[in-house]
């Protein structure tokens, strides 16, 4: 028997048990282990071991061996691993496993994608045609837009506290009232969204579009300029669990209908803890920072349109480094070890449930079949 071939008699196995390790990695009330299931996994324990202690003999290639190694790594852990997990502190959670939890949600990145396409659709649309946003939003509502940014601000420190906790309550309305349609049911949930977004598109369009007065369109810019990153993916992280576990009622999985939606809720909490996070930044910003027109600033040459465009960029760094920089290091430290394959294929299975076929490679241009070990004592002598 060739090596080729002990590789693809042996594969099925080898797959199998990296199937029962993620299964039983997982948190008690997500696992579902029965007797014969643990039987199983011992049995095809003890034939990988004896598979990596023979691996020299069979003359096996060193990504195959490595493969192995790895395995029975992480099937020792799980079976010798005490039953108590250690405690995580709230920092370590909220810094590392949550972004890693939202961004490889497919709820979260389907009304990411949803939000923005259609706020940016109907913004450009409002600027370029200016009969769009007066049939979507009304005249009325545009003309109390134009009243209220046409003067200059005069907000300062001491209104701004009562002011807090008027904008904390206006925002988290929107965000409760995104989770409870989305927790209801997808297409309530959809359509809060879709709304939500094509209403702020269009007055973000006619505010910034040549119709608009041009003061209330700086004074506009520069109200919403400080706020506006965290409202926004407030609102989105908001409709993303609500989406969670109107789907979970929707598919089941195989679990009852409880169950599974408790299991969304578990899924969803991460979301809806950080969109009330960043709806409290928000406000707190909406309140001090945005209506405060910083008049102090003029002797150091400097206006409060500079200083809100600085704190957007930096809230705009801050949400990327959160999501993609913590989340992105938290999902090398969860994978780290592993053959790139492999690690692809469980991110896939853990975070979107998709499997690859069996016979799927990284090599770029080289087919499964002719991924043969190299030998070198078969090679041609050259002379």
């Amino acid at each position: 028997m060739t090596v080729a071939e002990l590789i693809a008699k042996r594969e099925p196995e080898w797959r199998e048990l990296e199937d029962l390790v993620r299964e039983l990695d997982k948190p008690v009330f997500r696992r579902r282990v029965d007797p014969d299931t643990i039987a199983r996994f011992l049995q095809l324990y003890r034939a990988v071991c004896s598979d990596l202690a023979l691996s020299k003999s069979y003359n096996l290639p060193y990504d195959t061996v490595g493969r192995l190694n790895v395995l029975v790594r992480k099937a020792y852990g799980s079976l010798y691993r005490t039953t108590q997990r250690p405690n995580r502190s709230f920092w370590s959670v909220v810094l590392f496993e949550a972004p890693r939890w939202i961004i490889t949600d497919s709820a979260f990145l389907f009304s990411f994608f949803l939000f923005w396409g259609v706020f940016l659709t109907c913004q450009l649309w409002a600027q370029i045609d200016p009969n769009f946003a007066p049939d979507l939003v009304g005249n009325g509502m545009l003309e109390r837009l134009e009243d209220m940014y046409s003067d200059e601000f005069d907000g300062n420190v001491i209104d701004s506290f009562p002011s807090t906790f008027a904008y904390i309550s206006h925002n988290a309305g929107i965000g409760l009232k995104c989770f409870v349609f989305g927790a209801l049911g997808v297409i309530p949930g959809l359509w809060v969204l879709v709304s939500n977004a094509s209403f702020l598109g269009a007055c973000f369009g006619y505010m910034l579009g040549d119709v608009c007065p041009t003061t209330a369109s700086m004074n506009f810019w520069e109200f919403t300029r400080a706020h506006g990153p965290f409202e926004l993916t407030a609102i989105v992280l908001a409709a993303g669990a609500g989406l969670r576990i109107g789907w979970g009622f929707v598919s089941t999985g195989g679990y009852g209908r409880v169950e599974a939606l408790r299991r969304a809720g578990v899924k969803a909490s991460p979301m809806l803890f950080m969109g009330l996070l960043f709806f409290c930044f928000a406000a707190a910003l909406e309140a001090f920072v945005s209506p405060n027109s910083m008049e102090w600033l003029s002797d150091y040459g400097a206006t409060s349109y500079q200083v809100k465009l600085a704190i957007h960029w930096i809230s705009v760094f801050l949400l990327c480094f959160y999501f993609l920089g913590l989340g992105g290091l938290s999902i090398y430290r969860k994978y780290k070890g592993e053959a790139l394959e492999s690690a692809m294929r469980r991110f896939l299975h853990d975070s979107f449930s998709l499997e690859l076929p069996p016979n799927w490679t990284f090599q770029v241009g080289v087919s499964p079949a002719s991924s043969v070990p190299y030998d070198r004592k078969k090679e041609p002598n050259s002379r």
